[in-house]
């Protein structure tokens, strides 16, 4: 049975896909002087800061702390939420399922989002990099979802996301994965990390989880 939904954050529950795309542009050509193809900009956006910023240097903190300044300030202006975002949190709850975020977003930031947004208080988790040592692509943020979420069974978990590291991570953990076919990345990128299921809005896990509970029940 489906006891838990975690979500990705940046993509996937927020629409933040031109900030971050902004934030990175920026950085690349203000601070780095570098010209950089936004399709290799777009193949970015999943992973830690940290993981794509050693991709080009080694100290990476001038530029990390440009990209974060760029990021805080532009943030509350261009954030926004994907239609059908908050009917799915809602009725999620009210079928009685624990909801999170497992994200790769600093849980400060993590939390602003969701505020400008007014859904912080629908979950009753929040999973960032402060909480694990090793992040996504690996299984570790899920299994601490899980346990913050109450020792929930990741068997019994959908990881919903819209980059290959969330799916790879749901995969790793055990979840049964949906990917957003809304996601910035190239579809046959994400496919490719083979996800269980794909949404156009998250109003359909509701049906993705009735199915699965009813598979369980039949047994």
């Amino acid at each position: 049975m489906i006891e838990a939904v975690f979500f990705d954050l940046d993509g996937t529950v927020a629409n933040t896909n031109e900030l971050i795309y902004q934030s990175f542009k920026r950085m690349f050509t203000d601070k780095m002087k570098m010209q950089v193809e936004d399709a290799e900009i777009y193949s970015l956006f999943g992973e830690p800061l940290t993981t794509s910023l050693l991709k080009y240097q080694e100290d990476i903190t001038d530029i990390m702390d440009y990209y974060r300044a760029y990021n805080a300030e532009h943030h509350d202006a261009m954030i926004t939420s994907f239609v059908g975002v908050e009917e799915a949190l809602k009725a999620l709850k009210e079928n009685g399922l624990k909801l999170g975020i497992v994200t790769s977003k600093r849980e400060r930031m993590a939390r602003r989002s969701l505020s400008c947004l007014g859904l912080l208080d629908y979950f009753d988790v929040i999973v960032t990099p402060e909480y694990t040592e090793k992040h996504k692509p690996e299984p570790d943020p899920l299994w601490k979802a899980c346990e913050l979420a109450g020792g929930i069974d990741p068997k019994n978990t959908l990881m919903v996301g819209d980059a290959t590291y969330d799916i790879l991570c749901g995969n790793a953990a055990g979840a049964t994965t949906v990917a957003v076919s809304y996601s910035v990345i190239a579809p046959e990128v994400l496919k490719g990390a083979n996800p269980h299921y794909t949404v156009d809005d998250l109003r359909e896990l509701l049906q993705i989880i009735e199915e699965k509970n009813r598979e369980v029940r039949s047994f």
